[in-house]
């Protein structure tokens, strides 16, 4: 008898295994076409920041989620300098500054030269 109540325990485990699996996935495919319907602009994580996109990027100097993050990077035909992350949640970027996908926040360059 207790055999067959283990079994039972298992079998009602697996199958919330899986629906709790196909519940994600579903989540995470309504996300995907969300984000593709807004032309991949919106990062969730970023509170909804509009990302500008470099012309021509340099001197890889590190990682974030999967992207390189460039020491600098022209935007719009100006240099800039890689400063910070922008903060999770956050789409507050100061005067000036211009962020890459995923959260890369640059700065003008003051002398106009990459190094």
């Amino acid at each position: 008898m207790e055999v067959i109540l283990i079994e039972v325990l298992l079998w009602a485990g697996l199958i919330f295994f899986f629906w709790a699996l196909r519940d994600g996935l579903n989540r995470i495919e309504s996300e995907l076409e969300e984000q593709a319907a807004h032309g991949g602009t919106r990062n969730s994580d970023t509170a909804g920041a509009q990302f500008d996109r470099a012309e021509n990027v340099s001197e890889p100097i590190g990682r974030y989620r999967d992207s390189l993050i460039y020491r600098f990077a022209v935007i719009e035909g100006k240099r800039y300098q890689f400063m910070h992350i922008l903060p999770w949640g956050s789409s507050m970027l100061h005067h000036g500054e211009r962020c890459l996908a995923p959260g890369l926040v640059y700065v003008r360059c003051d002398d106009g030269r990459m190094a």
